[in-house]
């Protein structure tokens, strides 16, 4: 048997849209057991039972499938199990996991290492979004650029006192959907506005010292639009609390999440929860680590110990 585990991400961090994303302490597990006839067992267990595919379709049978094709070998009968803790449809990158998961199953079943620059062009290619396969793959708080013919990605470590309280709504939002709102260019002046913001935010989570303030996740490009999507998402964007470092739309949504230090989490949680469902939106709300190792670092991990 060969596994994988990778975690949950949210991407965009308010400002910083297709450009960053942070890795968080929900995961999918995906063992996989090669058979010795030809044909596809695949079971699903935790959240996305009755969701997630149980056939060909699946995208980790897919991501398992583009490896082997690269690598010129055959693929084997094989048994799944996926076991996740990942909402989703939610903005929690079920799909990016599920991707990365299955190239890191691919390569432990033909055997043919590759590197992190190799495995991140892979899943961009698939999943259509770098940030979230590469926060998923890397682990912490992830910046990257697409470039021609590869992804380029920095990785900051992200301070064991952050927290990151999530909203998440009973109804998913299709990223297809929350694209389709945006329109095909942005004034200049809203197009400053967010590159001011992001740099703020990347230099300071890569100083360190990660002293976020909701004045780095004012976005102008994509929330606002989306807004009409989820009632009660301009309200939880507008939330104020002694201790909460910013609040925004995790990926494409519908999750919202907010960013935290110190110990009112249950109460920032509580608030997010009353403000969406003034608005008749059904949430569950947690409250999570990020996820510093990832996939990759895990794999590591494993492969170290004696």
């Amino acid at each position: 048997m060969v596994e994988a585990t990778v975690p949950a991400t949210s991407a965009n961090l308010g400002c910083a849209f297709d450009s960053a994303a942070i890795a968080l302490d929900l995961h999918l597990t995906v063992e996989a057991v090669p058979l010795s006839s030809p044909g596809l067992e695949l079971k699903v267990e935790g959240e996305g039972v009755g969701k997630i595919a149980e056939d060909a379709s699946n995208l980790v049978v897919q991501a398992i499938s583009r490896f082997h094709g690269i690598t010129g070998t055959p693929i084997p009968g094989l048994r799944l199990r996926l076991a996740s803790q990942i909402p989703v449809g939610v903005g929690l990158g079920s799909s990016a996991a599920a991707i990365v998961a299955g190239l890191l199953i691919g390569s432990q079943l033909t055997r043919h290492p590759v590197d992190d620059a190799t495995l991140l062009g892979l899943a961009a290619e698939l999943d259509g979004h770098p940030d979230n396969v590469a926060a998923a793959l890397l682990g912490g708080l992830v910046v990257v650029a697409a470039a021609p013919n590869r992804v380029v990605s920095r990785k900051a470590r992200i301070p064991e006192a952050l927290r990151f309280t999530l909203a998440v709504p009973e109804r998913p939002l299709p990223t297809s959907e929350a694209r389709a709102v945006l329109p095909g260019s942005f004034p200049r002046d809203d197009a400053v506005h967010n590159l001011q913001r992001a740099v703020l935010l990347v230099a300071s989570a890569f100083s360190g010292q990660f002293d976020f303030e909701p004045e780095f996740f004012a976005d102008r490009w994509h929330q606002s639009r989306r807004a009409d999507l989820l009632p009660g998402l301009a309200e939880c964007l507008a939330l104020e609390h002694p201790d909460l470092l910013g609040v925004c739309l995790s990926g494409a949504g519908s999750s919202v999440l907010a960013v935290s230090r110190g110990g009112a989490t249950d109460e920032i949680a509580a608030r997010l929860r009353e403000l969406l469902e003034r608005r008749g939106v059904a949430v569950r709300t947690m409250t999570l680590s990020a996820d510093n190792l990832g996939a990759k670092g895990r794999l590591r991990a494993e492969a170290a110990s004696p």
